[in-house]
């Protein structure tokens, strides 16, 4: 027998709700990126919404500290379904040996893409899974180093430093690959 929700429960149900659709979107498209899973990324937000309901307990409404807390929840619930998805795909790396071909990697490219995105996308996954991560918050998410610090749990100047190289390395990579032109620097000489 069901019985009526009592109006606390609807103002929390409602407060909910109003999260999920203010956040659903930017932490779907954060995970898609860094698990290259559509679906994995959903099951991964779907746990921090969860994750969210079972521990928050004040109002519900977005605010900063919400999207930090969101993020990190999210961003941490993918570094485990890396983690776990690298442990099974090397089980069925070992018993598949015989047919390699099976086992090629799949870069997420369709036909459709132009080529300079399929190797921006290739140089984006060369790089260590950290700086991937940092990459993907501040580019596409456009987070601020404080709110990637906070995403991460690393200080600011952490996240500047990792962020600087990461950035050189994708751009050497995106000179070689003739993605990116190869213009020296002011001044005329090679660093």
């Amino acid at each position: 027998m069901d019985t009526p929700l009592t109006p606390p429960r609807e103002q929390k149900r409602a407060e909910f709700e109003a999260v999920v659709s203010a956040y659903e979107g930017p932490l779907l498209r954060y995970c898609t990126r860094i698990l290259r899973d559509a679906d994995g990324a959903q099951d991964v937000v779907q746990d921090t919404f969860l994750r969210l309901f079972r521990t928050w307990k004040d109002e519900l409404r977005p605010c900063p500290l919400m999207s930090s807390w969101l993020y990190r929840v999210a961003h941490n619930c993918a570094v485990d379904r890396i983690r776990w998805r690298s442990r099974r795909d090397l089980i069925h790396t070992r018993h598949a040996a015989e047919q390699p071909d099976s086992l090629a990697p799949d870069c997420g490219a369709s036909s459709h893409v132009s080529d300079d995105a399929q190797q921006a996308v290739r140089a984006l996954h060369a790089l260590s899974l950290r700086e991937q991560q940092l990459v993907i918050l501040k580019v596409f998410e456009e987070k601020s180093y404080k709110e990637i610090g906070e995403i991460t749990g690393l200080t600011v100047t952490n996240v500047g430093y990792i962020l600087h190289f990461a950035m050189k390395k994708l751009a050497a990579e995106l000179k070689r690959a003739k993605v990116l032109p190869d213009v020296p620097p002011p001044g005329g000489r090679e660093p």
